[in-house]
């Protein structure tokens, strides 16, 4: 991951923060399940809308299946593929489900729409993996069908250890409402049914890790009521050459509020925006080095690692003397410290990943430091996946200012440049 710098800056009295991001370099890869979203259309329309998946980043693999009553084919929206998969099968002839992938670019739509053909009962998933080979996501595949329970979605032969292996069963139901229930050792994913009149469609998909590889079990979904027609297909994704670690969304300490000076110390408060880290290293389980998140102040070149006095305007500051857009030469500052992270109340929570990572600032961290503050850690053989934080409070940012602090010129700001650094290792 190429480093990113950020920036949060405010009109004259108060603070700015920027920071540079890194990340570490590719290690063994490992499959793992990020988040799903699903969409039904009731009793039926000419198409069926299925929003993104919550968090995927560009290089991220989607696979979707999509049912619907009747036998005309679907149309997949532009950018998704079949190679591999299970483009146009129907069930008896009475019914019909589309398979196909896409890995997912720097700017995916909100939702993705396929064409139905004409009015009619619709269902579908989509579920989305990290650490998949984006050149060929899919290392094999097989598809059964049927007409009455259990719905099979037959053995693969995977070319790899722990591999990921998705199964994921259509259905049509001419009675009314039916569920599927997935198989012993998967994880279910997400399922969906149309929810009213007859015929109706419904999908459900799940998941499982193949230790070693070779021939899967065949996986069999029970179906409620037994007559149900049904497609079924296993696939098997490919993993990455290389794994990374990787922030998806960076840490982002925001702009703090001005502060209206009274000749008292005072304390200020935002709220720590939200983090995602994806782990897609080690190719077994029990091989992850885990990671942490640290943070320090930048005192490089042209940078701060404290508050400090800056021109932020179109002009030169300081009687001309400091160009626009730098700090300003022999500017105030404030005191090594002054910007404290609280994550009381605040945990990673992941779908699809291996252990929990933990915070280390329940008593406040210094962010604006000279040295390097850890803030939060997994355990060797843990965090893997992908990551989100959540929880931070409105005080989990607290800026503390003194007695002596001044006001300052227009257009000028009190900036610190901070690093967020994830690294190997807890």
């Amino acid at each position: 991951m190429a480093p990113r710098r950020f920036g949060r800056c405010l009109a004259s009295g108060m603070a700015c923060v920027a920071g540079l991001l890194l990340a570490s370099a590719p290690a063994e890869a490992a499959n793992f399940f990020r988040s799903a979203s699903s969409a039904q259309n009731g009793a039926g329309s000419t198409s069926l809308a299925i929003n993104k998946p919550a968090g995927v980043v560009a290089g991220d693999v989607m696979i979707a299946a999509v049912g619907a009553n009747g036998n005309t084919s679907i149309t997949a929206p532009a950018g998704w593929s079949a190679a591999g998969l299970y483009d146009a099968a129907s069930w008896s002839n009475t019914g019909w489900i589309q398979v196909v992938f896409k890995v997912a670019g720097s700017s995916e739509p909100a939702s993705y729409s396929w064409g139905l053909g004409t009015t009619r009962a619709g269902a579908g998933t989509i579920v989305d993996y990290i650490g998949v080979d984006n050149a060929a996501p899919v290392q094999t595949s097989a598809v059964g069908t049927g007409t009455a329970s259990p719905a099979v979605a037959p053995t693969i032969t995977t070319a790899s250890a722990n591999q990921m292996v998705l199964a994921s069963v259509g259905g049509r139901n001419t009675t009314g409402a039916f569920t599927f229930t997935n198989p012993a050792g998967t994880t279910d994913r997400v399922g969906v049914y149309s929810s009213t009149g007859t015929p109706r469609a419904g999908i459900d998909s799940a998941d499982s890790i193949q230790a070693a590889a070779g021939a899967t079990p065949t996986r069999s979904f029970t179906i409620a009521p037994t007559t149900t027609e049904w497609a079924g297909i296993t696939i098997g994704l490919k993993p990455n050459t290389t794994g990374t670690l990787a922030f998806d969304v960076p840490p982002d300490a925001p702009a703090l509020s001005a502060v209206a000076l009274n000749g008292q110390a005072q304390t200020t408060n935002a709220t720590m925006g939200g983090v995602t880290v994806s782990d897609t290293t080690g190719s077994t389980p029990g091989t992850g080095s885990g990671w942490n998140v640290t943070v320090v102040g930048d005192a490089s070149a042209g940078k701060s690692a404290v508050f400090k006095q800056y021109c932020n305007s179109g002009s030169a500051c300081n009687g001309g003397a400091d160009p626009a857009n730098s700090y300003v030469t022999g500017g105030r500052t404030l005191p090594a410290g002054s910007l404290k992270l609280n994550s009381t109340g605040a945990s990673w929570t992941t779908s699809g990943g291996t252990g929990t990572p933990t915070f280390q600032c329940s008593s406040g961290c210094s962010v604006d430091a000279a040295s390097a503050t850890k803030i939060t850690s997994a355990a060797a053989n843990s965090g893997r996946g992908a990551w989100k934080t959540s929880g931070f409070s409105a005080t989990s940012l607290a800026l503390s200012t003194p007695t002596t602090m001044r006001v300052l010129p227009a257009n000028e700001v009190y900036r610190a440049d901070l690093v967020w650094s994830l690294n190997s290792g807890p």
